[in-house]
């Protein structure tokens, strides 16, 4: 399989127009700055056989995604969301008509960052066998989000088995939580 853009943009979409999905991605990165896009990016990177991340392959992996997300994405959304709470009196249709335009410029970057992730990502990464590429995802997803949240919470840990199980629905739960926590523990 080829570290196809389109294909990982096509996955992340289809998962976060799940409910639940959505609602647990944005809980992440309203509460801990996560990207989303790179949160199911590493997901799909583990599911589909291209590997799981050590400490040093995920910051190689992800220095320039985030850049990206710091400097690019983060200040059209901001942008995006002052004009949705303070659309300038008199001019509502046009700023309505401007937030549309970021919301695709937005969802642009992201695929960009995506983009990044997938350039950056060495071929090289041990694999786990095919029925149990679900800890490749959970490892990669722990790592990013243990970035974000150094310790483990309760809605992160939530958050990570709802997006993971719903990636990949044949992973048995309580492992996929005993690995989620593992990857807190070993610091």
């Amino acid at each position: 399989m080829q570290k196809d853009p389109l294909e990982l943009w096509n996955f992340a979409v289809a998962l976060y127009e799940e409910e639940d999905v959505k609602a647990a991605c944005l809980r992440v990165q309203a509460r801990y700055g996560l990207s989303i896009s790179l949160l199911l990016g590493a997901i799909w990177i583990g599911i589909n056989g291209f590997g799981r991340f050590g400490a040093t392959d995920m910051e190689m992996v992800i220095r320039r995604a985030m850049e990206w997300h710091r400097e690019v994405i983060e200040p059209i959304r901001a942008l995006r969301r002052q004009l949705r709470r303070e659309p300038p009196q008199g001019v509502e249709e046009q700023t309505h008509a401007l937030r549309h335009q970021l919301v695709e410029a937005e969802l642009e970057a992201e695929r960009i960052e995506m983009r990044l992730l997938l350039q950056d990502l060495p071929d090289d990464l041990p694999v786990s066998p095919p029925a149990e590429r679900w800890r490749d995802a959970a490892i990669n997803a722990s790592l990013l989000m243990r970035k974000h949240c150094p310790r483990l919470e309760r809605e992160a840990e939530e958050a990570l088995v709802r997006i993971i199980l719903a990636a990949s629905p044949d992973t048995p739960q309580v492992l996929l939580c005993q690995q989620i926590r593992s990857l807190w523990l070993v610091g």
